[in-house]
């Protein structure tokens, strides 16, 4: 919307603000583009969006490799190798999806489109969970790799102070928006030194630590480690490739051919769970498995479990080799898991700011900040939630609750794609998964069908095999789920499975200087209807006095023609169509708080009259509407006239509530209209 224009019964001066400027999806500042442009677009190639990629997805072995070593032992290696083959049947899934879908939110987001709001729900609240135990894990590993600087660091006291420390920093610097701006050349720094480390430590250990024979030492299959061992460790291996949703976030900021899209997905493929797998077979020779009292054991899984990479290093012999690379860890593993941390809280934000945005959970929650337009509410109670879950400094505890939400939100994901496939077959989907068979006239892809049954019963096995994360992990989604079903039903008013979203600038609290106790504001069912509701809330929420709240009136005028009575029953349809654009109205209008809305359909011989007779009726200050924008004629020549997204009336309705109106008209006036097409000339 373009600036608001007041002007009262006779004329008036315009706005010198904008109040109806739009929101980006991101949280970034009103009217500004996007914080990321698309990355390809930009030229940063193949190898940068993989960079970009990995950024979200390698730091996760500073604190995956120590707990599943901890289970799977002398298997470790082969365990991350079939958990990067999940791994890449996940990235297939979750490619085609965003790729299609072009929308933040990943798994939820996917499940909204597939199958309804309800299941929307599920996987967004299961994932939120997730983002908050990554953000705890990387939080509490940082003092321990910072211990080649001060060993008192990873002492019971201070790696809680300073793991709560960076908490609080992270949720700062997404406050002020800082993680959203300008954070592509620190990721790609970041990222390239985190594959350069992971390189680096097995290529040392390769010379400094080569000992095959000490991966199958203790290993006797199915009992040490036992099958129960095997399945468990698997599904916590998942905890490995922890970005993934995260990196599912970029969607909306790709531009990619569809060959440079297959070539990303095929070097992720290959690259990370060998690089993954490479660090584990390293680990195990650096610091290998041995008999222990209650059998098979490795101090991975114990001493170094907080940090299992710094472990690895500090067993390189000789001595110097040791202390530089123990320098070299604490230098990149420190800064790449305090950006995790950061990424992680982004990821938190950015999702409940879209469960707000599609009205799953309360809008106070998704509030954005009147100076960084980022969602503060949202990231403080993380924060809190993320410190608390600090606290225990159990990294394997954090890890069971991990794999809870993951198998689940991913099984939801890998169905989401396969429903998708069924009911929107023609859809364009500049990435497909490969090697289809075809089922009911729709092409099912072979490695999802096998993927969602995997992760189904991995998601199975976390509920029978570690009994706190069932009972943790089952408590937030029904805690989740009992918030969901009161909030829609006896707040909203509305089904478990309807989509309904509000427009982000119901918001955002910037509100403009102008404010009024009473605003009319007509509704015509238009594409245009939020924006001026949303500018009209605004103005209404913006009056701070007490007493008496703000009152808002929408109505719908039924122009009557005056061979009908204007008592007589109108038409079923123009009725429902009235009720729909008053609903949808309403819907929008009552993000604001402290504001009466109140609705009516208006029966008059003309929309304009009907409107100004409201507006007296109201005792309404203001009448909120908006102009029609130009029309573009062939030679370049503008009319006044009708926009595509406004019905016919709208136009005469506006001249007249403006010549007739007895208060203030806020006039909104839409973007310009497309130029049209010339018309091809006749021929003789």
């Amino acid at each position: 919307m373009s600036p608001l224009t007041p002007r009262p019964p006779a004329t008036g001066p315009a706005a010198d603000g904008d109040p109806s400027r739009s929101l980006d999806t991101d949280g970034s500042q009103p009217g500004r583009r996007p914080r990321l442009e698309p990355l390809l677009r930009r030229g940063v190639g193949v190898p940068g969006l993989f960079v970009a990629v990995y950024s979200a997805v390698g730091f996760s072995i500073y604190f995956a490799l120590g707990v599943v070593a901890d289970r799977g032992l002398g298997l470790t290696p082969l365990i991350f190798l079939a958990a990067g083959l999940m791994f890449v049947l996940t990235t297939l899934s979750y490619v085609e999806g965003g790729a299609m879908i072009r929308e933040r939110g990943g798994s939820s987001s996917f499940a909204r489109h597939a199958f309804n709001e309800l299941i929307a729900f599920i996987a967004g609240w299961a994932i939120l969970i997730d983002y908050l135990i990554v953000a705890a894990l990387a939080a509490v590993s940082v003092p321990h790799y910072l211990s080649p600087i001060s060993s008192e660091l990873s002492s019971s006291d201070w790696q809680i102070a300073v793991a709560a420390g960076v908490i609080v920093a992270a949720c700062a610097l997404n406050v002020a928006g800082i993680t959203g701006r300008g954070r592509e050349r620190t990721l790609s720094v970041l990222a390239l030194a985190d594959i350069l480390l992971q390189v680096a430590v097995i290529a040392v250990g390769a010379l400094a630590v080569f000992h095959p024979d000490r991966l199958v030492d203790q290993v006797h299959l199915f009992t040490d480690p036992t099958l129960a061992d095997i399945v468990y460790a698997s599904v916590i291996a998942m905890l490995a490739y922890a970005g993934i949703e995260a990196a599912a976030d970029l969607a909306p900021d790709i531009d990619v051919r569809p060959r440079d899209l297959k070539r990303i997905v095929s070097l992720g493929a290959v690259a990370v769970p060998l690089v993954y797998a490479g660090m584990a077979a390293i680990a195990l020779m650096a610091v290998p498995v041995v008999a222990g009292p209650d059998g098979p054991q490795t101090a991975l899984g114990e001493e170094y479990v907080r940090a299992p990479v710094l472990g690895v290093v500090s067993a390189y012999d000789p001595a110097w080799l040791s202390d530089a690379m123990r320098w070299i860890v604490a230098l990149v593993a420190a800064p790449v898991l305090f950006w995790a941390t950061t990424t992680a809280m982004l990821g938190v934000s950015r999702h409940i700011y879209t469960l707000a945005i599609n009205r799953q959970i309360p809008s106070w929650l998704g509030k954005l900040n009147g100076r960084y337009a980022t969602p503060h509410v949202a990231i403080a109670l993380s924060g809190l939630i993320a410190i608390g879950l600090v606290i225990p400094t159990d990294v394997k505890l954090l890890a069971g609750f991990y794999a809870f939400g993951a198998m689940l939100a991913i099984t939801i994901a890998h169905f989401s794609i396969l429903r998708l496939r069924l009911t929107e077959p023609d859809a364009a989907r500049p990435f497909r998964v490969p090697w289809n068979v075809s089922w009911r006239g729709a092409r099912l892809p072979l490695p999802t069908i096998f993927a969602a049954v995997l992760s189904g019963l991995a998601f199975l096995s976390v509920l029978v095999l570690h009994d706190t994360a069932r009972w943790v992990g089952g408590g937030w989604m029904v805690f989740g789920l009992v918030f969901y079903v009161i909030y829609r039903k006896l707040v909203e008013g509305t089904t478990l499975t309807r989509r309904v979203s509000v427009t982000e600038r119901a918001l955002t609290k910037q509100v403009p200087e102008v404010a009024y106790r009473s605003l009319l504001v007509p509704v015509f069912g238009s594409a245009l209807d939020d924006d001026i509701v949303s500018t009209a809330g605004r103005l209404a929420a913006a009056e701070g006095d007490e007493g008496e709240p703000p009152r808002l009136a929408l109505v719908y005028v039924v122009e009557v023609p005056l061979s009908v009575s204007l008592e007589a029953e109108l038409p079923a349809e123009r009725e429902a169509e009235a009720r729909r654009a008053l609903e949808r109205a309403r819907d929008v209008a009552e993000e604001y708080e402290d504001v009466v809305v109140s609705t009516e359909t208006i029966r008059a011989r003309k929309v304009g009259a009907g409107i100004v007779e409201a507006a007296r009726r109201n005792e309404a200050e203001a009448i909120v509407i908006g102009g029609e924008p130009p029309t573009k004629i062939r030679g370049g020549a503008t009319l006044g006239g009708i926009g595509a997204a406004k019905p016919a009336e709208i136009g005469a309705a506006t001249e007249y509530v403006l010549k007739k109106a007895s208060c203030q008209v806020l006039l909104t006036a839409p973007p310009e209209a497309p130029e049209a097409e010339p018309e091809p000339a006749a021929a003789d």
